[in-house]
């Protein structure tokens, strides 16, 4: 009888601290710099976010404008791994509230990626 409660258990730990989890991070995803713009500026600055794109979104170094100040989105090759780009969301210089700063790493071939966002 207790070898069948232990996974009972665990999957009841499991899904709680998946609650949990879900209920501080955001994920969003987008294919397109419009679709990315309308949903990234929208998001809670208050909370983590994992955003899921394709690569190519950071191949030409772009801003997103949102009612913060300009995010500036770019990928630079990763010098300590150079099969890697270092993706980046940088927030503004400027103090205009709450604002979210992202970055994530991925292997230079990947077609699409998650980039971690976090409160500054």
């Amino acid at each position: 009888m207790v070898r069948s409660t232990i996974p009972i258990v665990m999957v009841s730990v499991l899904a709680l601290a998946e609650a949990a989890v879900a209920q501080r991070t955001s994920i969003i995803e987008a294919s397109s710099h419009g679709e990315l713009q309308e949903k990234f500026c929208a998001a809670d600055p208050t909370i983590e976010h994992v955003l899921v794109l394709p690569a190519s979104l950071f191949a030409d170094a772009r801003q997103l404008i949102c009612d913060s100040g300009p995010y500036k989105l770019y990928r630079i090759v990763d010098l300590q791994d150079t099969d890697d780009f270092s993706y980046s969301l940088d927030p503004p210089f400027y103090n205009r509230g709450a604002r979210l700063g992202c970055d994530g790493k991925a292997g230079r071939g990947m077609q699409t990626v998650a980039v971690n966002c976090r409160p500054l």
